[in-house]
């Protein structure tokens, strides 16, 4: 995301989409004070290819010490130096160029900022009590163990000590983000359940082409091993696709015996030790779907064992069949 850094106090301002300078609150995202700015002062805009700044004030925009000519679109370059009035207290360098994206902003002078790309955990790998990723659906999530919600433009995530602040660049980032994941390709896996007779251990590996990824015995494992057979289940009683596996989060609770706190503590805990495991398979964010207090395995193939038996075994529509033959032996 394109970055300005004030010359004096060195803050860094990130640029949306199209990012309004000037005096008028209900319409600017960065307010300037001094006396010479104009309600709506500039504008800078990335336009697909490169950003662009346009001066709109009656007391000019100065780039490199220049004024700009009124209404005419320039293209910015790193390194120059914006005032935002003649007698603006405050230079802006241009310090980065690239193109929009969304960014959690961290909060309070403690964090880092991040440029948002797929799935990261907060407030780092080794210690995850927040992950914020992108849905199949292009929105941006923030999932805990309380929950998870949609992010909007403004809201704040916190994670331990820290807080960022969710900032939607505009509609170009999402479309692209969202076109580069669909047009990503995707290794096909398996879940492969395995419980033993009394269910007391469950035991969960992942097979992608030549790679067995073990996740070991688990006690989430249950949860997801509950929504995988309720898939299972509504697929059996000739459920589309579309309505299989739905449960609410509450019946859920009901059915494994745990508070409904727990159970989001578990859903959490498994989606991030699965894209720990694969951290290049950004579309495995969505082994849990969630929708309005609902949630349901995703559509992936798996396959259940119980004790010595074979239980059951899912695959969606167009999903094609791992190469089992080939497996490295367990």
């Amino acid at each position: 995301m394109a970055t300005l850094q004030e010359e004096n106090s060195h803050h860094l301002l990130y640029l949306r989409n199209l990012h309004i300078f000037g005096r008028d609150p209900s319409r600017s995202d960065t307010l300037l004070s001094n006396a010479d700015a104009s309600q709506l002062h500039a504008s800078i805009r990335w336009n697909g290819l490169v950003w662009e700044i346009t001066d709109h004030s009656r007391n000019g925009t100065l780039l490199d010490g220049k004024r700009l000519s009124a209404n005419q679109k320039n293209v910015l370059s790193e390194g120059q130096l914006l005032r935002f009035g003649p007698m603006a207290a405050s230079s802006w360098r241009v310090r980065d160029l690239a193109p929009p994206c969304a960014m959690l902003i961290a909060q309070g002078g403690a964090g880092v900022s991040i440029a948002l790309h797929g799935f990261h955990f907060l407030p780092d790998e080794t210690t995850a009590l927040t992950t914020v990723y992108l849905s199949a659906t292009g929105q941006w999530m923030a999932e805990d163990e309380t929950g998870s919600r949609v992010l909007q433009d403004g809201d704040l995530v916190t994670a331990g000590p820290q807080t960022w602040k969710f900032s939607h660049a505009g509609a170009i980032e999402i479309t692209c983000e969202a076109k580069s994941h669909a047009q990503q390709v995707v290794t096909p896996v398996m879940f492969d359940f395995v419980a033993s007779q009394n269910e007391e251990h469950i035991y969960l590996k992942i097979r992608q082409a030549q790679r067995v990824i073990d996740l070991g015995e688990r006690t989430h494992h249950y949860c997801l091993l509950t929504l995988a057979r309720q898939r299972i289940a509504d697929s059996r009683h000739g459920m589309d696709v579309a309505s299989q596996g739905w449960l609410s989060v509450e019946e859920l609770a009901t059915m494994l015996g745990l508070d409904v706190p727990h159970v989001n503590t578990q859903l959490f805990r498994s989606r991030n030790q699965i894209v720990r495991e694969l951290p290049d398979d950004s579309h495995l964010s969505n082994v849990i779907e969630r929708r309005r207090g609902e949630v349901r395995f995703g559509a992936f193939h798996f396959k259940i064992v119980r004790g010595i038996a074979q239980e059951a075994e899912f695959v969606p529509p167009l999903y094609p069949l791992p190469v089992t033959t080939s497996m490295p032996a367990d």
